[in-house]
């Protein structure tokens, strides 16, 4: 009998416990449910605040930027990127930065091509005899340079698109130099000789130089006939788009260069 009535007052403590906090929970539900009904004119108030003030500011703020920001391009640049009138503007200049100091462009070299070509030296002697007779190979190895005048170019060398955001740089098309043929490039070999042909084959300067000029006339001819100032057109449009892509750049980055010939 003791132990049922041991057990009968413990399940009341524990009933009075859980009574317990059930009333606690309750009374914080109810205390934040107070709270939230009295904020809720406070914020109804803001939200209609934030209804009819906040795009005033919005309109207010888009008259501001219209009124400080132009489209116009400002005058005395090539393109204006960005007016912001009173507060300055943002504008790039494509002609300077390519031409810059003009005395200071000059020749680009843009290619090489090696040539050659050989002549047969003879000196027939007395009577024209064969036996009397010495010839002689000489070889001429030059070199024919190719290059573009960056000092011809002008401002109206220069166009840029702003809706395709690409300058356009015309250029004079390739030129080829005289061809150069360096003394220690000249080849000269073993003289034959007749049976009865003495000592080495004599020429003046001037025959030497006449030699040396029908011998560059050949070297133009074989180059005229491979077509190499049209690989040389190639290598032209090339090594100024290299030269000058990266000074693009520089001054827009978003815009790119386009190199074709006058």
């Amino acid at each position: 009998m003791s132990d049922k009535k041991e057990s009968k007052e413990f399940n009341e403590e524990e009933l009075l416990k859980k009574v317990e906090k059930a009333a606690a929970r309750g009374t914080a539900r109810s205390s934040f449910k107070n709270i939230i009904l009295s904020a809720l004119p406070t914020l109804l108030a803001i939200g209609l605040l934030a209804y009819f003030i906040v795009p005033k500011v919005n309109a207010l703020n888009d008259g501001l930027s219209g009124f400080f920001h132009f489209d116009e391009p400002v005058e005395g640049h090539d393109m204006t990127i960005d007016n912001s009138s009173i507060f300055g503007y943002t504008a790039a200049d494509f002609e300077e930065a390519i031409l810059g100091d003009s005395s200071k462009l000059k020749k680009l070299e843009v290619f090489k091509q090696k040539v050659s070509d050989a002549s047969m030296i003879t000196d027939t002697g007395l009577l024209n005899w064969g036996i009397f007779t010495k010839n002689q190979l000489i070889t001429y190895n030059g070199t024919a340079v190719y290059t573009v005048d960056l000092s011809a170019l002008r401002s109206g060398d220069i166009s840029f698109n702003e809706e395709e955001k690409m300058i356009t740089l015309k250029i004079p098309h390739a030129v080829q130099e005289e061809i150069n043929i360096p003394e220690d490039e000249i080849q000269f070999g073993d003289t034959a000789k007749g049976l009865l042909a003495f000592g080495d084959i004599k020429m003046t300067a001037e025959q030497a130089s006449q030699i040396q000029a029908e011998a560059r006339k050949k070297m133009q001819k074989k180059l005229d006939e491979d077509g190499v100032l049209t690989t040389a057109d190639r290598f032209a449009k090339l090594a100024v788009w290299e030269l000058y892509s990266p000074i693009i750049k520089g001054v827009a980055k978003d815009y790119s260069l386009e190199v074709v010939f006058r």
